[in-house]
């Protein structure tokens, strides 16, 4: 009887450890099964980020562009402000364009990478009078704030231009349209570039009165503009333009935007289409009231 039930005992003892050993291979099995999803997951999502071309290269880059070499007895604009696109990379090659004092250009060129840096030689497509070639390189400062910069130098196909070479150094950043962008206190009673031949010993200039209106948020009224100076007015309708991001040939309102305005981000010089009904009538009355408008002039000059 002992001996009966001695092999009754191993017996069961067997077959528990059999459940055992057959869970946990399952176990192992199902971990195993996830592990292998993780990495298809993985690879799909890194196959539809190469597809999207969201490599961090890939934007629009904005900031100064000064020059670094000009003929000091010709009339020249000392900085403007530029966006650089990357577009897209094609094996060694790099696709984008530049916008900058109301002019749009295309380049492209070889690149080469060095570490997480790109290292650039583009050029324009030489039908334009100011078409060159950039030089850059796109730094990610991956050790602290992990932002991306590009930094380098334009030359001037034409070397007879008043700047020959200018130089940059642009922050990563989109674009993003955004109505409720005031003008900023700092802009008023700035000097508009440029001087009035009948009056050469005065500068004209803008006055409190052009930060008080937002033709993008609100419908302007007569009573709001028919006191207004001429320079007030022209500020106030291009200001509507600036918010979509376009980008002015007009040297004195370009000095106003490049200058005194931080949101200002050049993009296109065709915004027509993007603005709203709201922004087309306000534009229409302010035109009205700047025909007739008198300029203001700082007596005193600064």
């Amino acid at each position: 009887m002992k001996l009966i039930t001695l092999i009754l005992l191993l017996f069961i003892m067997s077959s528990c450890g059999k459940k055992q050993d057959v869970n946990n291979e399952q176990k192992n099995n199902t971990t195993s099964g996830n592990t292998s999803e993780q990495q298809k997951t993985t690879s799909t999502e890194n196959k539809t980020e190469q597809k999207s071309g969201k490599l961090p290269v890939i934007g629009s880059y904005t900031g100064g562009f000064a020059a670094k070499e000009f003929d000091d007895t010709k009339d020249y604009v000392y900085e403007n402000r530029i966006t650089i696109f990357i577009d897209s990379l094609s094996g060694d090659t790099m696709y984008g364009r530049s916008v900058v004092a109301g002019n749009s250009r295309p380049f492209k060129g070889k690149f080469t990478k060095e570490g997480e840096n790109y290292k650039a030689e583009v050029i324009e497509p030489g039908d334009d009078k100011y078409d060159g070639k950039f030089s850059f390189t796109t730094v990610i400062d991956s050790k602290n704030t992990n932002e991306i910069y590009l930094k380098g130098t334009w030359s001037a196909n034409d070397k007879k231009l008043p700047v020959r070479v200018r130089e940059y150094n642009l922050e990563k950043k989109d674009f993003a349209y955004d109505p409720q962008h005031n003008l900023p206190e700092n802009i008023q009673w700035a000097e508009l570039y440029g001087s009035d031949p009948k009056f050469p010993d005065r500068i004209e200039s803008l006055t409190s009165e052009v930060t008080k209106y937002n033709g993008s948020v609100s419908e302007l009224k007569k009573e709001d503009l028919q006191n207004l100076y001429k320079g007030d007015l022209e500020i106030i309708r291009n200001a509507i333009y600036a918010r979509h991001g376009y980008s002015f040939k007009n040297r004195r309102v370009r000095f106003i935007f490049d200058r005194f305005v931080p949101w200002y981000m050049p993009v296109s010089t065709d915004v027509r289409n993007e603005l709203t009904e709201l922004e087309k009538k306000n534009i229409d009355l302010i035109k009205r009231f700047e025909e007739h408008a008198e300029k203001y002039y700082d007596e005193y000059g600064r």
